[in-house]
Parts: C-alpha cells; structure tokens; sequence
C-alpha cells in the first residue's frame, strides 16, 4: 500500500479551524489550503473558534492572535483547558513577532508559531507536518482493523471445521482401537494409521490456528484447575501412539506413573504437550525413540521431551522461536505451520514459565519447559 496515496485519500478527512477577524486574511489561507484537499472551517472571533472547536472537534486550528473581545491567547488558553479540545494542534499565525509573544503562545500550547506576513510555503510545510502525522495514525489504525478482521476470520473458519474435524479424528481413533491388524491385513491397517495420523495433523493445525488468533488479539487467558498432569500426558501418548506406530517410532514416558497435581489450564497445557510430541515424532527417524519425563521441585513442575531425531542446524536456532512462523520438514518430509512452538512458548509463559531447547544435529533435541503449578502452601500430594 502506498502511503502518500493513502494521505491523499486522508486530506478530505482533515479538518482545519482558520480563525481570524480580518476577513481577507481568512480568505487567503482558504484560497492556499483548498488546493491541498483539506476541510475548512473559519471563524472570524474566539467565541465561535471555542463553540465550533467543541461541535466539531478540528484536526488543526490556525489562530490569530490580535482579535477584539478576546484575543487569540485566550481563545488558546480556554482550548487547552478543556478535557474535550485540549489535543487540537493550534498554529498560531500572528504579526507579533517578538521574542515573548512568541514564548508565550508556546507557553500556552501552541504547537507552532508563524508570522506574518508568512510565506505560503512555510505555512504548507508545517500544515503538512501535523498532517502526517495524523496519517500515519490513520495509515496505523486502519491496518490494525484489517489484522484484527483477518484475525477473527482465521478464528471463525478454524472453529467452525474443528468441530467435525474433531469428531473424524475420534472415529479413526477409536475404529484402530477395534480393528485386529491381523484380520484386516498390514495394508489396510497402514491406511487406518494414515488416516488417524492426517486428520490429527489437520485437527492440531486449526487448534493451533484458533488458539493463536485468540492470543494475538489479547482473547486468550489461563483459566487454571486442579489437575494431575502426568494423567493428561499419558492420554496424549495414548492417542499420538498410532502416529509413532507409522514410524516405528517407541514413545515412552518412565516415571510419570505417579500422580502428579498442580493448578494448570488444561487446554493450554494439552496443546503444548501434545504440539511438542506430534514434533518430537515428526523430527524423528525411522525406528527412532522419544522419552517424556516430569519432576517436581517445590512448587515447579518441570517437563522435557527428547528425541533421537535430526536435531537443529546451528543457523536455525535462533530462528526457531522468534514470530517470523520459522518451520522445517520433518525427517519424512512432514511440514508444519511454525506456529506450534509459537504457541508452546506463549502458554508456558502465560503461566508464568520458562520455555527452551537443547539440540545437536544428527543426534536429536530436546524441549523442557517448567511452571508453577502450586502455591507455597499447598500440601505435596504428588
């Protein structure tokens, strides 16, 4: 989008208070400023220039200063201390030109001062500056209406397919729960699992989708219950187990068997277990193996994944959480959005966490993440 077309679709929108009690000194500065496309308003005393200031609510006044009844130092004065007009730019544009006269509209708020007589292009130049200014604000505001709308779009479509999305995923889930490899044979069985595996990758990407236009647009916030954490992960092995049965790959989790409670989001934690599994699968070779494990420590929880996969190239490190969606394939050439680990790291922190990754190409990458799940005086029940 070009931004000086952008402004000159703006200068319709930009309204100018000319005020001046000598009425050809008013029809000058019109005669200048209509050429620019600017709105215009005059007025020829303080007492109108106040009442228009307040109905109309200008983007700039150009003021006189030596005005009967009351002088453009007042009429200034009354501007700024009102909560309703006090944010109006006033020019001041006098032929008082010595030093205190000058100090004291300044004094008084004005943003500029110039004499007169004045030159027509100084008084454009310094129009054209708080003009500017005004549209990039405008430039800005509209912008982040069309983010905000686009966010919301991305929200309504992602929810509207999770739900049957979501139902497909627990009907293959459940139909490999019933089959018997053996009666059904190793082809079929392998595209149950395909089936399984792509409608849980299409589910986590509009979960995903969801969960990060809420976030960007400040929707989303922690709503914490009483949970064991180590139950909520091994229901997530258990249903990301078909998937690693594709590439042979062993999911295990030692030591998590025990209860393990604190105050969480469910959801919030779900995604950044789940998201981190579904990575540690896809960044694995054939045959390779991901361990889970969780400690707790006082009133942390600590949690990690680690895989035996490719690990991440040194160049692409610093990459890997910043807001740019990096994302690489996987060792099948699996692709991702790049805004799982986006997400991971948002809600661990949204919990008030710490969230990072150790890794060496070739031999595989670890994730851990640890929050607080317990205040100081709960009793140590897991």
């Amino acid at each position: 989008m070009n931004e000086e077309f952008c402004m000159k679709n703006f200068a319709s929108e930009y309204t100018i208070l000319i005020v001046d009690d000598v009425l050809t000194n008013v029809m000058l500065v019109q005669a200048i400023l209509k050429k620019e496309g600017y709105s215009l308003l005059t007025a020829e005393n303080g007492t109108k220039a106040l009442q228009i200031a307040q109905e109309k609510h200008p983007n700039l006044m150009l003021l006189d200063i030596m005005m009967p009844e009351m002088d453009g130092y007042e009429v200034l004065q009354r501007l700024k201390s009102n909560p309703d007009t006090n944010n109006i730019p006033v020019i001041i544009m006098s032929a008082l030109n010595d030093m205190p006269s000058i100090v004291k509209g300044y004094q008084l708020g004005a943003t500029e001062y110039i004499t007169k007589p004045f030159q027509k292009d100084e008084l454009l130049k310094r129009i054209y500056h708080r003009f500017e200014l005004y549209s990039i604000e405008r430039i800005k505001e509209e912008l982040e209406a069309a983010i905000e709308s686009r966010d919301m779009l991305y929200g309504l479509i992602s929810h509207d397919l999770r739900t049957p999305l979501g139902s497909m995923k627990m009907l293959n889930n459940s139909v490999l729960k019933l089959v018997d490899k053996d009666k059904v044979g190793e082809e079929v069985y392998e595209m149950l699992l395909l089936m399984d595996k792509t409608s849980e990758e299409a589910f986590q990407l509009l979960d995903n989708l969801t969960k990060w236009s809420k976030f960007s647009r400040n929707k989303l916030q922690p709503h914490k219950q009483r949970t064991d954490i180590n139950s909520l992960i091994e229901s997530i092995i258990t249903l990301y187990e078909p998937i690693a049965e594709l590439k042979h790959v062993v999911v295990s989790a030692p030591g998590i068997q025990e209860p393990l409670t604190g105050f969480v989001d469910v959801d919030m934690i779900k995604t950044v277990v789940r998201n981190l599994l579904s990575n540690a699968i896809k960044f694995s070779f054939e045959g390779g193996r991901v361990t889970i494990s969780t400690l707790m420590e006082k009133n942390n929880m600590f949690f990690s994944i680690k895989d035996t996969g490719k690990g991440i190239k040194e160049s692409d490190k610093e990459k890997l959480l910043n807001k740019d969606y990096f994302s690489t394939f996987g060792t099948n050439n699996e692709h991702g959005s790049g805004l799982g680990l986006m997400i991971c790291k948002a809600f661990v922190e949204m919990h008030g966490g710490n969230f990072g990754f150790e890794s060496e190409e070739g031999k595989g990458t670890t994730f851990f993440f640890s929050i607080k799940i317990r205040e100081m005086n709960e009793e140590d029940d897991g």
